[in-house]
């Protein structure tokens, strides 16, 4: 039983991190969309989202 709640776990964790990186690529879009100039060129990375 404890192999099962380490699996349960670890997709708990895996959705969290997934949840924070799509929050953060939402946010650095709407950033870049108001002419903000990311000086690393992430702004390019959100050129491709669909949102």
């Amino acid at each position: 039983m404890a192999s099962i709640s380490v699996h349960y776990t670890t997709i708990k964790l895996i959705a969290i991190l997934l949840l924070c990186l799509a929050l953060w690529l939402s946010a650095l879009n709407s950033f870049c969309d108001q002419g903000g100039d990311f000086f690393s060129g992430m702004c390019l990375v959100t050129k491709w989202m669909p949102w």
